[in-house]
């Protein structure tokens, strides 16, 4: 069983730091001021935006807010008292309010920390560096289906405080989130593991250290991808004695083509379903699926006999390989919260590389382009069009790629000023039949306010262009 750890009654009669008074914060403090529970609440946070000023409105001297400039001011006096500090995931390591809050000497956690040490026994946690909402969102469609009282929440923007416990907790967990972690879920999947966030982490060892802190403590059942190489390595050298079900080649849980181009999910002999049941598109979401398989069918509520089924009615996550059908024939994918190469690389797989166009590039967080553009080196798509940030850096690497394989004819290259002209360009380039994929392979920082506000551009200038095509 997963270790012990303090939870929220763990908070009785102290007063209480929240640090961080985003979307995670104004959950924990809700839940806190519901319980009644603490000598009193008090937030912190390092910018004097929106949602401090939302904050100041709607909590007010019931849980007082202190912003300050964490690289020139130091925290107020009125906090020092607090017993522990509660951070929200967006406060990286290696930033001046984290190293603020740590000077402090008191102990701290996070809001997801006291939910999974309350909740770890009916919890199945899942991360990885991409696939991990898909998969939670699957398991979560299977438990439902099968009649399972359960609930989805945690990095997809539902914070696990703002719910109410069910039967089971399906929860998605960030390398944030993870690496406060002081218990395990009963249940541990972990889809993937590649450097990301290092900007937050602070090294690539350290963001392995943090997104494999899920299985810390002690997990009754750990369901892996096996095909990952760093994920498999990485994981057996931190924890070589961990007892893992692992899904991929030569393993229980796996993949058999059908010899037409689609797959059978299997489990040892068994066919469960075949890939025609999903609506989803690409290998890498028939190896998720068998995942979410495998972790509903360790809860012990899975029907095997109804996954076929199932499979058929999921319907694929807004964001993540969104088909949007357009008048000209051309299937626009929105693919906007691919932000990393290993994602828009797993986009490309999903399609016929001589029908596709890929719209690449956001904020570059010099992470390695080498997975995406090798791929494209090797299985050159119908065009690479940069969108503004490291756009023109990812197009000019595909060049060299291209080049050296003297493959350059085979791809057309551009660079774009904007999501308009990536738009109107790839409309002259593609045919009915054809793909046009925005799956960046980056943040979307510095242009954007998030992955939702890119993706919503993509889908205005498709609107805007129709009739440049019909």
């Amino acid at each position: 069983m997963p270790k012990q750890a303090p939870g929220l009654a763990s908070l009785q009669g102290r007063t209480v730091l929240i640090v961080g008074v985003g979307r995670e914060g104004r959950a924990l403090a809700d839940r806190l001021l519901q319980a009644g529970i603490c000598r009193a609440v008090l937030a912190l946070d390092g910018n004097e935006g929106e949602a401090a000023a939302a904050w100041r409105k709607d909590y007010g001297d019931r849980v007082p807010l202190v912003v300050i400039d964490p690289a020139s001011e130091s925290i107020p006096d009125s906090l020092r008292e607090a017993d522990v500090a509660l951070l929200s995931p967006g406060i990286p390591k290696t930033g001046a309010l984290y190293q603020a809050v740590v000077a402090m000497g008191i102990p701290l956690s996070s809001g997801t920390a006291l939910f999974v040490a309350d909740h770890a026994h009916s919890m199945i946690g899942v991360t990885g560096s991409k696939g991990k909402s898909t998969t939670s969102t699957l398991i979560h469609h299977l438990l439902v289906g099968s009649g399972v009282d359960a609930a989805l929440a945690g990095n997809m923007g539902i914070p696990v405080q703002g719910i109410d416990p069910r039967e089971f907790q399906v929860v998605e967990l960030s390398s944030y989130q993870c690496s406060r972690l002081e218990t395990s879920p009963s249940v541990v999947v972990l889809t993937a593991l590649f450097p990301e966030h290092l900007d937050w982490h602070g090294s690539e060892q350290v963001y392995y250290d943090d997104k494999l802190h899920l299985v810390a403590g002690n997990p009754d059942h750990v369901i892996a991808n096996g095909d990952d190489v760093i994920l498999k390595r990485e994981l057996l050298k931190r924890y070589p004695g961990l007892a893992v079900t692992w899904v991929g080649e030569g393993e229980q849980w796996h993949l058999e083509a059908d010899g037409s181009g689609g797959h059978w999910l299997h489990h040892g002999t068994t066919r469960i379903a075949h890939s025609s049941s999903l609506t989803l598109r690409g290998e890498h979401n028939l190896r998720n699926a068998l995942m979410a398989i495998a972790a509903a069918s360790v809860a012990g509520s899975l029907d095997i006999g109804s996954v076929p089924g199932l499979l058929e009615t999921f319907q694929p996550l807004a964001h993540r390989l969104e088909p949007i059908q357009d008048p000209s024939g051309v299937v626009f994918v929105n693919d906007s919260l691919a932000t990393n190469p290993q994602a828009a690389k797993a986009a490309l797989e999903a399609f016929p590389s001589d029908q596709v166009i890929i719209l690449i590039g956001g904020h570059d967080r010099g992470v390695d382009y080498s997975p995406l553009v090798s791929h494209i080196a090797d299985f050159p798509p119908k065009g690479v069009i940069g969108l503004p940030g490291s756009g023109q850096k990812l197009v000019e690497l595909c060049s060299q790629a291209l080049g050296a394989l003297n493959r350059l004819e085979s791809t057309q290259l551009a660079v774009a000023a904007s999501m308009e002209q990536a738009v109107v360009r790839a409309r002259s380039w593609a045919r009915p039949g054809d793909y046009v994929v925005l799956s960046p392979g980056a943040p979307s920082f510095g242009q954007y306010r998030d992955y939702e506000e890119r993706a919503q551009d993509f889908v205005t200038w498709i609107e805007k262009t129709k009739e440049t095509r019909q």
